[in-house]
């Protein structure tokens, strides 16, 4: 990658007031010669390169334009460019730029890391390269990989370790998959892919199914946590567009089975709005399914991934108290005024007094 520091040397000089003249005769050569430095058609030679920084007032490395890392951002930004640029130039080319970008920045896990995944991009863009030329990008990917995976200190390391992990697999290597998985700690990164891949592989469906089907249900438990905090009256959105978000995750909650205890969110909803008539209905639900069995999630979706115990309890009898002590709460007055919400307490505060003498 050949570099030009034209640029900042005309920056330089000018930032400190500097003709071309000028600058020779501190320096002690020719004013062309400095000429054809900020025209980028030569370089200062080596020993001239402290004499430069020091008349200039900066050093060397920011003389040679030399920078230390690079931001997310940055990286972003000079892949997708050299992306566009094989487009139209063609691979050989790209790949070119990515072994300049790499040996310039020799010690950016982050470009190593997204530099393995532009030859995939690869594969992409030129699908109908020869067996030699897909075997060479992916012997690089490799490569790059492997040099993360030993660096233990690397933020991208367990990516790597994910992303070796899966290549074994799409390469027959069954033993070497499992064993870099298994070196992942719990919930460090997703992992499900991978493991779907090698059990699919290994002709074990039941364990692909049990793995796909336990990602299922957290995936659908983060997704109702975030409708959740989407309803929150600190982000600003009104309480006619949260109780739209609430029938989202209403959903979502019978669709697959989720335990049946919306109504909770829908009694805050309703009593911000003053609808203390679908206030009281939903609290006087809420309690009922409080007071009953666990909603189970369905069999058909969850079973075996989930270890599914029928006849346990909704909640549990903390749980309720904390209800009856949130009932203190001024918002829930209103409720008070409703005979069958009064019942609804009744039944809470027996039930917790019953449990407790167990």
């Amino acid at each position: 990658m050949e570099m030009k520091i034209g640029a900042k040397l005309i920056k330089l000089r000018q930032r400190k007031g500097l003709t071309q003249n000028q600058l020779a005769e501190m320096l002690g050569i020719s004013a062309p010669a400095v000429s054809k430095w900020e025209n980028d058609n030569s370089y200062p030679d080596i020993t001239l390169l402290c004499p430069l920084a020091r008349a200039l007032d900066t050093n060397i490395d920011t003389l040679l334009q030399f920078e230390e890392t690079l931001t997310e951002k940055e990286i972003q930004e000079k892949l997708n460019a050299l992306l566009e640029s094989t487009v139209q130039k063609g691979h050989e080319y790209g790949e070119e730029m990515l072994n300049g970008l790499l040996h310039k920045y020799p010690n950016s896990y982050a470009l190593k890391f997204n530099a393995s995944l532009v030859f995939d991009t690869f594969r992409i863009l030129f699908p109908t390269a020869d067996k030699e030329l897909l075997e060479k990008w992916h012997s690089r990917k490799k490569e790059l990989l492997t040099n993360l995976y030993s660096c233990a200190v690397s933020d991208y390391r367990q990516q790597a370790i994910l992303n070796l992990a899966i290549m074994a697999i799409n390469d027959d290597d069954l033993a070497r998959g499992e064993q870099l998985l298994n070196e992942l700690p719990e919930h460090a990164v997703d992992t499900t892919i991978a493991w779907f891949q090698l059990y699919t592989k290994k002709n074990e469906p039941e364990e692909a199914l049990k793995i796909s089907q336990k990602r299922l249900y957290t995936f659908i438990r983060q997704v109702q946590f975030c409708l959740t905090a989407l309803m929150s009256p600190n982000l600003g959105y009104s309480d006619e567009h949260a109780l739209e978000i609430c029938e989202i995750y209403k959903t979502i909650d019978q669709l697959f089975g989720l335990g049946g205890l919306y109504d909770g969110l829908f009694l805050h909803i309703y009593l911000r709005m003053k609808r203390y008539d679908d206030a009281a209905a939903c609290f006087v639900h809420y309690v009922d399914v409080m007071d009953g069995n666990l909603i189970l999630p369905k069999k058909d979706l969850f079973s075996p991934g989930l270890d599914i115990k029928e006849h346990q309890p909704a909640v549990t009898t903390e749980l309720k108290k904390m209800l009856l002590k949130g009932l203190e709460d001024e918002i829930f007055k209103p409720l008070l005024s409703y005979p069958e919400c009064r019942e609804a307490i009744k039944k809470l505060e027996a039930d917790c007094h019953l449990q407790n003498e167990f």
